[in-house]
């Protein structure tokens, strides 16, 4: 779910305003934990700290949602009691499940969220309150897929832990379809990236070019995880959540059949941000998610996985 470390100074500049207003209020996450998935049937994998490597939806209407993914980015389903699971040429991605809006909160919209592989939940779940944070859903064993919790950051940006029993996705290169990135809005940077230091053990390189479109990268393993950009004072309002990224074959084609398919473009591909191969769009639902074009030329002389 990443590119490797050579992607920081080209990395997808995500500041625009309206992705982050997309960003939907805390949604309930009480009730008994559905069966899950492992996270990989292949055995003897190991564990990757830091790395992103599921991802739930909340939303109030999952057959709408499913209907776009599946359309948009071939994505196939299943059920597990309440929950939907997406797959990616029948590889497990992500989950879906529902939940009404808040009656107080007209504008709150449905949301992605990423869940962080750490190597011991406990720790890190006690690392999250005394960094400033909040567990919202306490650490729960699901007998296929291991220890996960929920929680959010001192700004409000949603994100998940979890350990996995059964060892952790490999590092790869994504295929169209999959995760490919992940990036972190946030008025604060420099103190978000420290929050996720303290809770997932990451090393963290600094941007200092007067050029930057990332503020910070958290990394692990050699590898670049995710980024953090610092919101603009013009956007002073905004809520700071994550956004994850989905490799897609074209932008501009990815970009038309969001349209057919009742979406909405919330930034639109431009030449001068990765030569158009960058967009973000919302589904019918609300909820922001990021398209790129994959290129051999975004990683010059970078290491590959």
């Amino acid at each position: 779910m990443k590119p490797p470390l050579a992607f920081l100074r080209r990395q997808v500049s995500l500041w625009l305003t309206a992705a982050i207003l997309c960003a939907s209020a805390l949604p309930a996450l009480a009730g008994d934990p559905p069966p899950l998935p492992p996270l990989t049937t292949v055995s003897g994998n190991p564990r990757l700290p830091g790395k992103f490597v599921w991802a739930d939806l909340v939303t109030d209407n999952v057959p709408a949602a499913t209907k776009f993914y599946g359309a948009l980015f071939g994505w196939t389903f299943y059920a597990v009691g309440p929950y939907v699971i997406a797959a990616n040429d029948e590889r497990p991605l992500c989950g879906m499940f529902q939940r009404p809006r808040p009656g107080d909160r007209p504008e709150a919209k449905p949301r992605w969220f990423g869940y962080i592989s750490v190597a011991n939940i406990d720790r890190a779940e006690r690392a999250v309150g005394q960094a400033g944070g909040k567990v919202l859903a306490p650490p729960a064993k699901f007998p296929k897929r291991g220890e996960q919790a929920v929680c959010r950051d001192p700004e409000g940006a949603l994100f998940g832990l979890i350990k996995s029993s059964s060892g952790d996705p490999e590092d790869f290169l994504a295929s169209p379809g999959d995760w490919i990135w992940m990036q972190l809005l946030s008025h604060d940077a420099r103190n978000a990236a420290e929050f996720y230091r303290t809770v997932a053990g990451y090393e963290i390189v600094e941007n200092t070019r007067d050029d930057r479109i990332n503020d910070f990268v958290l990394t692990s393993k050699g590898y670049a995880r995710a980024t953090i950009r610092a919101l603009p004072e013009a956007a002073a309002k905004a809520q700071p959540t994550w956004l994850p990224f989905v490799r897609v074959a074209k932008v501009p084609d990815a970009v038309a059949r969001t349209r057919e398919l009742g979406g909405t473009i919330l930034f639109e591909p431009r030449p001068e941000h990765l030569g158009g191969r960058v967009a973000v769009v919302a589904d019918p639902t609300g909820a922001a998610i990021g398209l790129l074009e994959w290129s051999e030329d975004l990683l010059p002389g970078g290491r590959q996985p």
